[in-house]
């Protein structure tokens, strides 16, 4: 019935959209008449069209093997378009459905800065960000958001850190870990994560990118994806790893209380 509903997608797709007589699937795909009622009635012999008074019809199964091969379809052309990067990614948690008709991006297909680019753009164009890192950021990146979230405050941000990188931050940067915790950002520590992503809202409109690293940490792309199922997994998947961490200045007083001496 799957292979049926890849091979007859066409007629599937204009019988989902209202009745057809054959004589109209003639025209509309200029096939002869004896390969429409072949395919006709190969789909009606699986139930997947019916006749009715004004034609054939797609069915309730129809309907939906039809939205199952679309969804098919677009996943696989993320895949295709992922250049392999898609494996970096931990068995589970993973939802194949968030790269239905995602933007994938990679840095193997895109120059790394013009990646890096569009990521920074992000985060100044967004009203609220929340994110969950398993790296440190380019630091472009950081900057970006430390500026509008502590100096500015025209950023809404939350975060879940793992502590690798909560630690490299106060290794590196004690004087920015000390102002964040100074101006309240909702951060916290969590052990580990299974990959990075990000929640970016521009007035009201929310847009989830799924980052992917290698086993070095290193940056090798994203996927973005403004279904609202898309952005509801990791919305979801936000709250309930934010639930389980340590907020930032606990972390910190417990594992480096230099970092927030004065």
């Amino acid at each position: 019935m799957l292979d049926l509903a890849f091979s007859r997608r066409q007629y599937l797709v204009r019988l989902a959209d209202g009745p057809a007589r054959i004589r109209d699937l003639v025209d509309a795909f200029e096939h002869s008449r004896s390969t429409v009622n072949r395919a006709v009635r190969a789909l009606e012999a699986d139930g997947l069209v019916e006749r009715g008074a004004d034609g054939y019809e797609a069915t309730y199964a129809g309907r939906i093997l039809l939205d199952t091969v679309d969804e098919a379809v677009a996943v696989a052309e993320a895949v295709e378009t992922a250049n392999g990067v898609l494996n970096e990614l931990p068995s589970s948690p993973r939802n194949h459905r968030f790269f239905a008709d995602a933007e994938v991006v990679t840095i193997a297909g895109t120059p790394p800065a013009t990646v890096l680019s569009r990521l920074q753009r992000v985060v100044e164009a967004a009203d609220r960000l929340r994110g969950a890192s398993i790296a440190a950021n380019d630091e472009r990146f950081v900057s970006t958001l430390y500026r509008r979230t502590v100096v500015e405050e025209s950023l809404e941000l939350s975060y879940v850190l793992t502590e690798s990188v909560a630690e490299y931050l106060a290794a590196e940067s004690p004087e920015r870990a000390r102002s964040i915790v100074e101006a309240g950002v909702e951060v916290s520590v969590v052990t580990d994560l299974p990959f990075a992503w990000y929640l970016s809202t521009v007035e009201g409109r929310t847009t989830a990118y799924l980052a992917i690293h290698g086993d070095r940490d290193n940056f090798l792309g994203y996927a973005a994806n403004d279904d609202p199922d898309a952005v509801a997994w990791l919305a979801d998947l936000f709250e309930a790893e934010g639930g389980r961490g340590t907020p930032l200045a606990a972390y910190y007083r417990a594992n480096d209380g230099d970092v927030l001496a004065p």
